[in-house]
């Protein structure tokens, strides 16, 4: 238990988990006493640090010291799990009400500390489980060095873009998935980087560093503004979360910059005095990532129902100007925009509930030697849609009784977009990533701890650490035990997040 004397047990934790990620950061520096300090040596060996491809523990082939370094990294991984849920336990147990006040100032502390120490290791991690950060930074290189569109050039329709280190072989094909103001902010990272690939490679993950701990602080700020007893609760689910940690600067996703916009665009709307940055904001978050759009139309209508009538018009204003200024340099008239490509490329089922269902029905089929391909690719035909449908309905029927409340009570807002946000990510997207949880646990987290969404978004923030084993590669299976699961638990009633009747809010 954490007595009222001391942060000892947790800072012990947060020193231990800080030793574990510090391992993961041994192949990269393998990486970097075999190649050396040079940029372009850097970059064309990074994607391969984890492969065991570029170096062999002792006695064993590549293979085989792939399969170890894997193991290695799952029993690492777990430990983090492990202790992450220690350090909850831990915190669900503290009794702020003590003669020790200063122990409850120093809870701040200590929690972004854990954060902030643990992501700066992390920020030396190579990617290990995904290249999207390469993706990321493909398309900042082909506008400050290559001068061209990302939305309407491909990489791969660049001349000679094998030669340069500064691209690499990760989605060389399609146009950029992302909004304006992310292919924007691509470019300017590899402007202030130059030239250099380990540069901008740096600048990215450093900020993915900040932001990671602006929404810790943000978080812990808006609980209190909502009025919960343990702000710092919250924090700690977030920032010292394996799986943003991992993901957000071990691998370096550009999520933890739309859920720190998104944030920001919530806070603005609680404060009474910066709600006209609150759409801006909105637009922003967005304009990084598309699933921030699901949260617009409740955040209007929560504006009107303030009666911030000033803040809405200028804030509808100021976002039309930041859609204007930073699309006029994407958008050409002349040339056709890419729908096709774009929804193609976030339409294939992959770790989702579309593609068990799809997957449940492939392998019998292939079993019997019947046309499998053929008939699944029927079968999503129709039952895409389906979801799609049954989606726009029910978020209709939540925008329908949310309309309908008034006043609109501000943990009502708050849980309308983490219901709709959750259903769509983990439930309704045909394509479904690990990493995805990192776009809603925050809204879960400013929830009630009695809330069974909040219980579920820690759940299956945990569940979903497998992600990083083989585990998630195994169809059926994966979906079953990583989506299916967790809800199942949720609905049983698990008590695993949840909060003791003798505990005291922090």
């Amino acid at each position: 238990m954490l007595k009222p004397n001391g942060l000892d047990p947790l800072k012990r934790l947060q020193q231990n988990s800080l030793g574990l990620y510090s391992l993961l950061v041994i192949p990269s520096l393998l990486l970097w006493l075999y190649y050396g300090s040079t940029d372009a040596s850097l970059s064309r060996s990074i994607k391969g640090t984890w492969q065991g491809t570029l170096w062999h523990f002792p006695g064993l082939n590549a293979l085989a010291s792939r399969v170890l370094l894997d193991t290695l990294e799952a029993l690492v991984i777990v430990a983090l799990g492990w202790l992450f849920y220690r350090g909850y336990r831990l915190l669900t147990q503290w009794k702020p009400n003590s003669p020790a006040s200063n122990q409850n100032e120093a809870l701040p502390r200590t929690i972004l500390s854990w954060t902030a120490l643990c992501g700066a290791v992390l920020i030396f991690t190579t990617p290990f489980h995904s290249s999207d950060i390469f993706g990321y930074l493909n398309r900042g290189f082909q506008q400050s060095v290559f001068q061209t569109n990302p939305y309407l050039t491909t990489i791969s329709q660049i001349p000679q873009w094998q030669n340069s280190p500064l691209l690499h072989a990760h989605w060389i094909d399609n146009p950029c998935p992302y909004g304006f103001f992310f292919a924007r902010l691509t470019d300017w990272v590899t402007r202030w980087s130059g030239p250099s690939f380990t540069g901008a490679y740096l600048l990215f993950k450093g900020l993915n560093w900040l932001l990671l701990l602006a929404s810790t602080w943000l978080i812990a700020k808006i609980s209190r503004l909502m009025g919960h007893p343990n702000p710092w609760l919250a924090a700690y689910c977030w920032g010292a979360n394996p799986l943003v940690l991992l993901h957000a600067m071990g691998n370096g996703h550009n999520d933890i910059i739309m859920v720190f916009l998104l944030l920001m665009a919530l806070w603005a709307l609680l404060s009474q005095r910066f709600q006209w940055t609150c759409l801006p904001l909105l637009t922003l978050s967005i304009l990084t990532k598309y699933a921030s759009l699901l949260a617009a139309p409740f955040i209007l209508l929560a504006l009107w129902q303030k009666k911030a009538r000033g803040s809405l018009l200028l804030g509808l204003g100021l976002s039309a100007l930041l859609l204007l200024w930073l699309g006029a340099g994407y958008v050409d008239p002349a040339q056709p925009w890419p729908w096709n490509a774009l929804l193609d490329n976030a339409g294939k089922p992959q770790h989702s509930v579309i593609s068990l269902l799809a997957n449940a029905l492939y392998y019998p089929l292939k079993w019997c030697h019947a046309p499998a391909k053929a008939l699944q690719t029927q079968f999503l035909s129709v039952f895409k849609p389906l979801f799609w449908v049954g989606f726009a309905s029910f978020y209709g029927w939540r925008l329908w009784t949310t309309l309908k409340t008034s006043p609109l009570a501000d943990q009502r807002l708050l849980r309308e977009i983490a219901l709709v946000s959750v259903v769509m990510i983990a439930f309704i997207s045909a394509k479904f990533h690990p990493w995805y949880p990192v776009m809603f646990l925050p809204l879960c987290l400013l929830l009630p701890q009695s809330s069974r969404l909040r219980q579920f978004a820690l759940i299956f923030s945990l569940f979903q650490l497998a992600g990083f084993t083989i585990l998630q590669n195994l169809p059926v299976i994966s979906e079953i035990l990583l989506t299916l699961v967790p809800l199942w638990l949720t609905l049983k009633g698990s008590a695993l997040f949840k909060q003791t009747e003798q505990t005291s809010g922090i």
